[in-house]
Order: structure tokens, then sequence, then C-alpha cells
């Protein structure tokens, strides 16, 4: 019912400002697990329309970079992560090939060369689908890729552990990175709430506001808010008192994150 007048109000604007809608190109993807009938199809008799035309349901869609699907209600958005994972493999092997061309081929150079085009490719959009994860208990896609490339670059077999690989070259996983992009977010997003003319704010306080649904944290929504407390969770402080609702210190959470990382390994 809800969406059914949103569509009726798009329908308006669009009228009032002459604006043209192909219905033919418009999809409409349900992200809340489960779909409207719980197992990501349309419910009997609900369907989506625009001007009188049906609209399309797409399982999936692309947008300004990050394929987006259906969430999961335990991996979230992670789902972004490995459609980047297979296109951070396809850079990495143009890279190497691109770098045996060229003669760069010392360890230090593709190492370089890894972080330059690699890397972005890997973490793009990690400000979003990173919480999901990071919460994961295996290892991520993205990752993989990152671990392959440590071991291929020494000539190590694959039996060596990540650990190991990463430490010869003195790397630290990417988790490190994606943390320290989730720090200078959530702080820009702690600025941004402060502003009540930005819309990033008033998404912002929104989404604290589906956290704190029943009036407990402990019952509210698994929102993303509530996804980055638990990862700074799974890394408490020394004094075992985690102030998480202001802007929070980069470098003090990238090392707690480092330690935890350590003894998980």
């Amino acid at each position: 019912m809800i969406m059914t007048w949103v569509f009726l109000a798009f329908t308006d604007y669009c009228n009032a400002k002459k604006l043209t809608v192909n219905a033919k190109k418009t999809q409409v993807m349900i992200m809340r697990p489960g779909g409207g009938s719980g197992n990501g199809k349309l419910a009997a008799g609900e369907s989506f329309e625009y001007a009188g035309l049906p609209l399309e349901v797409a399982s999936s869609t692309k947008y300004l970079g990050l394929t987006f699907s259906q969430l999961s209600k335990q991996h979230g958005f992670a789902s972004c992560a490995d459609v980047l994972a297979k296109a951070g493999r396809q850079a990495m092997f143009a890279m190497r090939r691109r770098a045996w061309e060229l003669g760069a081929c010392l360890v230090e150079q593709q190492c370089m060369l890894f972080d330059v085009f690699v890397k972005p490719v890997l973490s793009y959009g990690c400000e979003l689908w990173g919480v999901d994860v990071l919460l994961r208990p295996d290892c991520s896609s993205v990752e993989r890729v990152h671990r392959w490339f440590c071991r291929r670059v020494q000539g190590l077999p694959k039996q060596v552990t990540a650990a190991i690989s990463l430490a010869e070259l003195g790397r630290q996983p990417l988790q490190s990175f994606w943390i320290q992009q989730l720090v200078r977010f959530w702080n820009r997003l702690q600025n941004s709430a402060a502003d009540e003319d930005r819309v990033l704010g008033w998404a912002f306080k929104d989404n604290l506001e589906l956290m704190r649904e029943g009036g407990d944290l402990a019952a509210g929504s698994a929102c993303w808010s509530r996804r980055w407390l638990h990862v700074l969770q799974s890394a408490p402080p020394a004094s075992g008192t985690l102030e998480w609702l202001t802007e929070l210190d980069e470098a003090a959470v990238i090392e707690r994150a480092a330690a935890a990382y350590l003894r998980k390994g």
C-alpha cells in the first residue's frame, strides 16, 4: 500500500514538472530479505505500475558502479563485494600481464601496482558493504583475491597461511583499509547530522532511528548503523567502554582492529 502511494506521488510530480518516464526501461527491485512472498518473488496479487503500465521486477541492478541484489538477513550488502571480486581479479591479471611486458617484475613494484590499480577496484564502495563483509566469519571473496596475489608474487604454495604471506610482504589485510574508510565515512556522517539542510544528515538520523526501533538497541533493526556498531564491538577499547556516537579516532580504531585480526588469526 505504501509503495502504491509512492508511485502515485511520483506520477503527480512528473506530470507537474512535465517529465516523461519510459516504463519499459524502468525496473523495480525488492530489497527486503525474502521479497514479497518470502522467496524473493512478488507476493500473490502484488504488482507495480507507473501511469497504468506494468514495471519489470529485477533481481539485481547496477547503480554508481555497485551491483545491488536482494538483501540477505545474514550478509546484507555483501553481494556487492562478490561482484567487485570478479572485477578485481580481472584488473589484477591485466596489471600483472602489463607489468611483465614492461619489465616491472620486482615484488615491490608488483605490490605498488596492486595498490594503485587493483585495490581501488576491490574496495570500491566499502563504506556501504564493508560492515557486512567485516562481520562474516569466513574470508571474503575480495580478500581472497588479495591473498592469492600475495602468495603468487612470492611464489608460495597455496598451503602457506595468509598471515605468513602478508607478513613476508609487510602488508595488512584489505579490511584494515576498509575500516579506515568506514571511520572517515562515519565521521563525515557525524558532521552532516549537525547540518539540518543536508540530505545525508537526514538519512543518517533515519538510520539511527531504525536502530532504536522498539526503544531498545538490542531489539532494533539490523541496519547499517547497527552493523557498524557490531564491527566496533568486535575490537573494543582496553577500557571496555565504547563511545561510538561521536567522531572516532581513526588511528585508535585501526590499531584495535589490527590487534583483533591477529588474535583471530
